[in-house]
């Protein structure tokens, strides 16, 4: 009986140590932040709000936001290049699938890391003091690797 009481007990402390885990979903996000830190990228869970196809109304989403901010923000720069995975009327095309609400001039480089970058990433907002690319943290860790290379390159690209 007493060994039975002592298999229950530890049974059941097993089990809480297992509830308090976080999921695997949980822990995989968890590595591709890190990985982000790494790279000398902040990580933000925000919301954005996207223009619709006709840019009449904004659809806000809950995403997590991968940034790299400037040493210095750019006075000359007034408003915001938002680039989107989706054709709005009024924003140009700069590659494909990629549209923006201001002419820019992408490197080969980039245009092949905004491609790679398509199929995960909704929107990279580009302000005086940063460059946000916005997820839904779907990709791995490759996508973080590019997100590396491509924040900084757009950063340095705005400064002309």
């Amino acid at each position: 009986m007493t060994a039975l009481i002592v298999v229950f007990i530890t049974l059941s402390l097993m089990g809480s140590a297992l509830w308090i885990m976080p999921p695997k979903q949980e822990r995989r996000r968890m590595a591709l932040r890190m990985l982000a830190r790494q790279h000398n990228l902040i990580v933000q869970l925000t919301s954005i709000g996207l223009p619709d196809k006709w840019d009449k109304s904004k659809e806000a989403h809950k995403v997590c936001g991968y940034a790299h901010y400037r040493a210095k923000p750019l006075e000359q720069m007034t408003d915001n290049v938002l680039l989107l995975t989706y054709d709005v009327w009024k924003y140009q095309e700069v590659t494909a699938g990629w549209w923006s609400n201001q002419a820019l001039s992408l490197s080969d480089q980039d245009k092949a890391n905004l491609a790679l970058l398509l199929s995960s990433v909704m929107a990279i907002e580009i302000s005086r003091e940063s460059v946000v690319a916005y997820w839904q943290e779907a990709g791995g860790e490759e996508m973080v690797d590019v997100m590396a290379k491509l924040l900084p390159s757009l950063a340095e690209m705005s400064l002309k």
